[in-house]
């Protein structure tokens, strides 16, 4: 009190700033708190706090997540519950102590599914936890009706009931849980209170300790869980949590410290928490803040105050000391100190001593001295350090100051000269810039004037680029005209001879092969455009053996002959006429038609006979011989264009034997460029719904009723009109597109098979390249799955060339495919590469006989005995016979008397829509078997 009393009468007497002073400094502790300023800043230094100090998890409590490797495996979500209660099962064997399944269970499933899953819970006898939840009924009305969702009866029945319910504080992070949650009018145990085995239900909340660090908790795949790659002894006696790990499940919550956090890994650390004892506690850092300011406050206004020197480092120790306290504290005790306040308070402390002890004004004016000083050092340094040549002048042309590299860069005699009288000496470039510069000064917007030089030193260039720049300067006076302030100009100044250089050899590498001095391809059409000419022959060129001459004599010998080459070419060119190289052994030569004395065909002889010539390479002879195709203009071609078209017509010549030409077909480029054009939009079509599906009937060949259909996809392309597929399926595997265009015939023609009736069958091609670059298994059973469509209605045709290379991974995905149900087709079988082998060795279910064979039965007595033969092969491996192009009434007549089970040609129905397969099934054919 005495003291208390004395700090007063020294208030007394002080003036209105110092009560102020004190008033501001004590009333702070008191203020600050309830408006929550500073509650930010405090969640922040505690969240630091816990990651600075990270803890482990006491090891109590598993993580066994549904991750992407599990959802991979089983391959669909939800889940089947008989999965679930593999999980419980599994755990239960293992000799786990608690199992809290974070799954929601309130609706039914399959009888079945439901029967299994209740009775592994019964089976765990008691020591399974399922989630309940409080949730809104819908988002109407002022104040919105609230349910519970909890597990069927038959599961709840079987297990604890644990609330799930995680809320986050008003900036969306979830900082805490709560001990229980009301339901239905009981307090029902949170599950990291049930999992922490504590014994009173609670409504109250609890903060997360999140030094306890997440991947200290031990977490296992639900996929190795029920591979049996889990040890029993990692999951006995221990509690375990089962749920959503991966990222698509979406269960993630805004956590401190992690980021991003998962529900079921949130309720362990919360029964880390509660098990470890760690909840946080805060304390309430008021009192500490008003002894702190009080202090301050003598100090200030003692009568014998405390120096800066020594003021100042305590108030940084007091800073740091009560940090350091917060940090032992938290990480010692999980008590939380808030020090925002505490720390603003010393600030604020700091802030009134410097007002009240120091002349401010005199140190400003000394700080801005000193910053005078340092920036004229700084420039002064940065200026004579420069690369760059760099001159400053004064409004009258004097020189203020000039870096070390100038005399280098402009060489000692223009240096000197400089230095001298640098305006007249300055070269006229420069000098035209220095005037430019100077007329536009103050101008709004003005830019910095560049120039070039070149200097002329013994016989060589020197190359110089650099700019002028024109600044005004501040004056105490005020501040007239543009031009009546005095400015300084800064010429800035480098050498680019060696930038030059490698631009010039960068624009002949791009110009010219480096290896033969040939134009590069893409230079011979700048040039053909460029050039006055309208009328060229293009000659592409490539050479026959030189593979063989690189491998017997040697890469180093196949350049100079390479070399050799293009030297004799130039030699016996025509006027006029250019020569690149376009590829590795590839060549073009355009020549103005007006030079050539022979028509373009003999000339492409003569250049076959020249490169026939032998080539002597030291000690070493070449004979290689030369094939040509041949582009001459017209039909409107550009240079590039007739490049292309030679091009074009070389790979035509290239499928000859030996030497040999050819010329360029103008029907044969319209179809590559077609091709190509195709190729291009082919992924846009798919996503443009341009490919549709039409499906061809097939019937049962003994009464001629309908079994099903075979899917034929199409493509509507806006400019060439319905694309067959005979034209853009070569195309699509080629590119690899066939692949997606593949998945999309499947569920496309699921789907819409869902819509036929369930005794017809829907057959589906698949290429040899889906099996290869693509996991089928998955594309199939993703279709079935949306579409609701039975496996053993899909029926997948495959070509035999997909059993030419087969490998375990074909094998592995037909026999999952048959394990779903679905049926295994041979198309086009005695159209390949047919083998009695393959036949035994997969798993077929059809074979498909080739339309080639069913068309000639009646005439063709070998096309009979094929087809009979089959038919007792295919009954001998228990498969269906399906025959194709039936055309007559002929063909089915004695494909049925052959005991084929099935067919399908434009006798019983052209490709249609799969609208009308399903009316032709509801009617009754009117084509019989006699």
């Amino acid at each position: 009190m005495g003291a208390l009393r004395r700090l007063i009468r020294r208030l007394g007497r002080a003036g209105t700033y110092s009560v102020l002073t004190a008033l501001l400094l004590l009333v702070m502790p008191l203020a600050l708190p309830p408006l929550g300023i500073l509650k930010g800043i405090d969640l922040f230094l505690t969240e630091w706090r816990a990651a600075a100090a990270p803890r482990a998890a006491g090891g109590k409590f598993v993580f066994v997540a549904i991750d992407k490797r599990s959802l991979d495996q089983i391959g669909v979500w939800p889940w089947p519950r008989d999965v679930h209660a593999e999980v419980v099962d599994r755990l239960a064997a293992a000799g786990a102590a608690d199992i809290f399944l974070d799954i929601d269970f309130s609706t039914r499933s399959t009888a079945a599914a439901d029967d299994r899953l209740a009775k592994a819970l019964a089976d765990a006898g008691g020591g399974v936890v399922l989630p309940a939840f409080v949730q809104y009924r819908s988002a109407g009305g002022d104040t919105p009706e609230t349910v519970v969702s909890r597990p069927l009866p038959e599961f709840e029945a079987n297990a604890w009931l644990a609330a799930a319910n995680v809320a986050a504080d008003p900036d969306g992070v979830v900082r805490g849980l709560p001990h229980g949650v009301m339901l239905d009018g009981q307090v029902a145990q949170s599950v990291a209170a049930l999992l922490a085995g504590e014994p009173e239900p609670s409504a109250a909340n609890f903060g997360i300790d999140f030094s306890i660090s997440p991947a200290s908790v031990p977490i296992f795949s639900v996929s190795d869980l029920l591979s049996g790659r889990v040890p029993a002894e990692a999951l006995s006696g221990r509690s375990v949590v089962v749920g959503a790990y991966a990222t698509e499940l979406k269960d993630v919550f805004a956590v401190p410290v992690y980021g991003l956090l998962g529900g079921p890994m949130l309720h362990i650390l919360g029964a880390e928490t509660l098990s470890q004892d760690r909840v946080p506690v805060p304390l309430d850092p008021t009192a500490y803040a008003l002894v702190i300011a009080g202090l301050i406050v003598l100090s200030i206004r003692s009568s014998r105050r405390l120096t800066g020197w020594l003021l100042l480092p305590l108030l940084g120790l007091t800073a740091a000391g009560v940090e350091a306290a917060a940090f032992y504290l938290q990480q010692r005790y999980s008590l939380v100190l808030p020090t925002a306040g505490i720390q603003l308070v010393l600030a604020t402390g700091l802030l009134l001593y410097l007002i009240e002890h120091v002349d401010v004004g005199n140190w400003l004016a000394a700080l801005a001295q000193l910053e005078s000083r340092n920036s004229q050092t700084l420039l002064r340094r940065v200026i004579d350090d420069s690369v760059d040549g760099v001159v400053i002048l004064d409004h009258e042309g004097r020189l203020v100051e000039v870096s070390r590299s100038a005399e280098t860069i402009f060489g000692a005699g223009l240096y000197r000269a400089l230095l001298a009288d640098f305006s007249a000496a300055a070269p006229l470039p420069m000098q035209a810039a220095l005037e430019r510069a100077r007329r536009q000064k103050g101008e709004a917007g003005a830019l910095p004037v560049d120039f070039e030089l070149e200097l002329r030193e013994a016989g060589a260039s020197r190359y110089l680029e650099g700019h002028v720049a024109v600044s005004l300067l501040e004056t105490a006076e005020e501040a007239g005209e543009p031009a009546e302030r005095p400015f300084v100009t800064c010429v800035t100044v480098r050498d680019v001879t060696a930038r030059r250089a490698y631009a010039e050899k960068l624009k002949a590498l791009s110009q010219y092969d480096e290896l033969t001095g040939a134009l590069r391809r893409d230079e011979l059409v700048r040039r053909m455009d460029a050039a006055p000419c309208d009328d060229w022959s293009v000659f592409a060129i490539n050479l026959h053996r030189f593979a063989a001459i690189n491998m017997v004599l040697g890469r180093s010998t196949g350049d100079d002959l390479l070399k050799a080459l293009v030297t004799r070419l130039r030699e016996n060119a025509p006027r006029g006429a250019l020569i690149a190289r376009s590829e590795g052994d590839g060549f073009s030569i355009a020549v103005p038609s007006v030079a050539l004395a022979m028509p373009p065909t003999e000339f492409a002889e003569h250049l076959i006979g020249l490169l026939s010539r032998a080539f002597v390479l030291g000690p070493s002879v070449a004979e290689i011989g030369a094939r040509i195709g041949i582009c001459v203009s017209g039909e409107g071609r550009d240079a590039a264009g007739l490049v292309a078209g030679a091009e074009a017509a070389l790979d035509h010549a290239r499928k000859s034997a030996g030497s040999g030409y050819s010329l360029h077909d103008s029907d044969e480029a319209r179809r590559q460029i077609r091709a190509r054009a195709l190729e291009a939009e082919m992924k846009g079509a798919l996503a443009a719904g341009q490919f549709f599906l039409l499906y061809q009937p097939q019937v049962a060949l003994a009464d001629g009723h309908l079994t099903g259909a075979e899917a034929l996809v199409r493509w509507r392309h806006p400019e060439f009109g319905v694309v067959p597929p005979f034209e853009f399926i070569e195309i699509a595997e080629a590119s690899g597109f066939i692949c997606p265009l593949g998945a999309f015939v499947v569920e496309e023609a699921c789907r819409q098979a869902t819509g036929w009736p369930e005794h017809l069958s829907v057959s589906v091609n698949v290429s040899p390249l889906q099996f290869t670059r693509m996991d089928m298994v998955t594309v199939v059973r993703k279709a079935l799955a949306e579409s609701g469509l039975s496996p053993e209605r899909l029926h997948l045709e495959i070509t035999e060339s997909a059993f030419l290379d087969v490998s375990d991974e074909i094998l592995a995905q037909l026999a999952a495919l048959r394990a779903l149900g679905v049926k295994i087709a041979l198309d086009d079988f005695g159209t390949g590469y047919s083998s009695l082998g393959y036949l035994a060795r997969f798993p077929l279910d059809f074979i498909k006989i080739d339309q080639s064979f069913v068309r000639r039965l009646a005439t063709d007595p070998a096309s009979l005995t094929i087809v009979g033969a089959v038919k007792s092969l295919a009954a001998g491996f228990g498969a269906r016979v399906v025959c194709e192009g039936i055309e007559g009434e002929a063909e089915w007549q004695i494909l049925a008397a052959l005991g084929c089970e099935e067919g399908q040609g434009y006798y019983f129905g052209k490709p249609q829509p799969g609208e009308d397969i399903r009316l032709a099934a509801a009617r009754v054919p009117d084509r019989k078997r006699a």
